[in-house]
This record gives C-alpha cells, structure tokens and sequence, in this order.
C-alpha cells in the first residue's frame, strides 16, 4: 500500500498547520487525468488509516487503486509533494 515519508508528512503538518487531533484524506481527483486530492475530513470505519510523524492520513476504500505501491514524498527541487 502507499508509503509515506516523514518529509511530506512534515510538509503537510506545516502547510495545513495540524494539530494531533486533524486527519488528513488523500483522494483521487480531476477530470482530465488523476490527482491527487487533498483535505482535512474525518476518517470513517473501513478507511485505510495511517500515522506519520504524528499526522493522520486516511483513504476511502474507492480511492485505494490510485496509492498502490506508491510513494508520497517531499520534492527535492522545491517545495511540493509528489506521488510516484
């Protein structure tokens, strides 16, 4: 399943400045190819849950087949994550 580095977890406590209690969706979006979605929501029964450096990711059972064996990593020439 998706693995997440502590880097683009550290970019999203950050940028979205959360606190222990916010959880984070990860989710599939657009119209014209896939992106990746982003937003403060509450995770449900049954959502794929994980914590990194003390943020808490989660997806929705329909989103999964996009995160398959991919990364979220911090981008290494500049400020933005990326999904590979």
């Amino acid at each position: 399943m998706l693995q997440i580095t502590e880097r683009a977890a550290e970019m999203y406590k950050d940028d979205m400045e959360l606190t222990s209690n916010d959880e984070v969706r990860l989710f599939v979006r657009g119209a014209e190819g896939f992106f990746l979605g982003v937003d403060r929501d509450h995770s449900e029964q049954g959502d794929w849950t994980v914590v990194v450096n003390g943020v808490h990711f989660f997806i929705k059972e329909d989103d999964l087949w996009l995160f398959e064996n991919k990364t979220l990593d911090f981008c290494e020439k500049g400020d933005c994550i990326k999904l590979h």
